[in-house]
């Protein structure tokens, strides 16, 4: 089991720089926030959150083809997702420079000011874009939150991600996919 505070999601793990996700600032800078995303006291989170718990999936073994380690990993997904919500992949075989790469590109794309992102922004009935709420799904105060999503695609062809960038975002954006 693998141990994170919360803080380290905002962050890239190779780095020490402050990272853009950090919302530390808003209190200093934010004087008008929605009354929808005020949380009353007793349900802000503490100063000293909690170590969260990262079971780890390894997927050495799915990966082999081994009908009894891909059943296995399957089975620790759904646990994880059951108890915890997440899990951390590991032995993945995705390379280490791709992924340097992702978190960097992300990393640009949160850092955009709010008007250059929303140029992605998901339409309605959509599943790919950007998003910064889901005021319909909750019934009181809404999470502060922004997503990127894409829907996966195994034909190899398939460039999603790089073409939506360009379609709605211009030439400049291209190595975002």
């Amino acid at each position: 089991m693998h141990v994170l505070n919360p803080s380290m999601l905002f962050a890239h793990p190779n780095t020490k720089e402050k990272q853009c996700h950090d919302t530390s600032f808003l209190p200093c800078q934010v004087t008008n926030i929605p009354s929808e995303f005020i949380w009353p006291e007793h349900e802000k989170p503490c100063l000293t959150p909690p170590k969260l718990q990262v079971p780890p999936i390894d997927l050495k073994a799915f990966l082999s083809g081994d009908p009894k380690a891909i059943s296995n990993a399957c089975s620790q997904v759904n646990d994880a997702c059951k108890k915890h919500g997440f899990f951390l992949v590991v032995n993945h075989g995705v390379d280490k420079n791709l992924l340097a790469q992702a978190h960097k590109l992300v990393d640009d794309f949160f850092c955009m000011q709010l008007s250059e992102k929303q140029k992605a922004q998901r339409k309605v009935g959509e599943h790919c874009g950007y998003a910064n709420s889901f005021i319909g799904r909750f019934s009181s105060k809404l999470p502060w939150k922004e997503t990127l999503s894409f829907r996966y695609s195994a034909d190899k062809s398939c460039r999603t991600v790089e073409d939506y960038f360009v379609n709605v975002m211009g030439e400049d954006f291209r190595q975002f996919g």
